[in-house]
């Protein structure tokens, strides 16, 4: 968790991306106490009106990516390999005491155009997103079967099976927006829940439960194994 930054979205999500074991993270003992942490806080934040301290998804990605070192030597056509992420709390630190310090530099930053700013965040959140499976997923629907990766989702589920659940996700995405867009967006929060029981009572009609595993769960090699991996890094 001192690699993740926050204000946005549920942290658990955002650990199973930033901790894939591909990162090779080496997580210490306050990993979970983090976490503990922030659900605490998150209860106080609530009672008083406060932002909840979470995990922002798209920036701790990218706060891993700028601490990733890559390896230098590598064979031709193999792809470059993680060496290490210099993992320390002080970028999480200084991140969180410039976000303090916005409230009173309000002037200055509105001298930045606001087509810079919508310039960084469209990089950032494209950058991001080959480290979601649904990403993955939804490019694999445009490349030949014979070239897809070697992974779980792909060897344990049929292709047509593999890109109905992609379409599916992406139609409950796109509800969302558009309930989102519209007068009806105080009610978001109820249809986000709504696709809790989807998953858990409606899909698993269509799916069978170990495509279900492969297809929405981290690729785990070894269930007893308590280790995060979700998708590849952005390379």
């Amino acid at each position: 968790m001192p690699l993740m930054d926050s204000f946005a979205c549920p942290p658990h999500p955002s650990s199973l991306i930033v901790s894939k074991k591909e990162r090779r993270l080496v997580k210490g003992s306050g990993f979970h106490l983090d976490l503990l942490l922030i659900g605490v806080a998150g209860g106080i934040c609530g009672l008083f009106g406060l932002p909840w301290q979470t995990a922002a998804t798209v920036r701790s990605i990218a706060h891993v990516n700028a601490l990733t070192q890559m390896s230098k030597s590598t064979a031709p056509g193999e792809k470059t390999k993680v060496e290490e992420v210099k993992e320390q709390r002080i970028t999480g630190m200084v991140v969180a005491l410039l976000v303090g310090l916005s409230m009173q530099m309000s002037t200055i930053l509105q001298q930045i155009p606001m087509s810079v700013l919508f310039g960084i965040f469209l990089y950032m959140g494209v950058t991001s997103l080959t480290g979601i499976q649904l990403y993955e997923r939804l490019m694999l629907m445009f490349i030949p079967s014979k070239h897809h990766p070697d992974h779980n989702y792909v060897t344990k589920v049929r292709t047509w099976r593999m890109n109905l659940f992609t379409f599916i996700q992406l139609v409950c995405i796109v509800i969302l927006w558009v309930i989102k867009s519209t007068i009806i967006s105080l009610a978001f929060p109820f249809f986000l829940i709504l696709t809790v029981p989807t998953r858990r009572f409606l899909l698993p009609k269509v799916f069978e439960e170990g495509e279900l595993q492969a297809l929405d769960s981290d690729e785990k090699t070894n269930p007893n194994l308590d280790e995060y991996s979700e998708m590849h890094m952005p390379i």
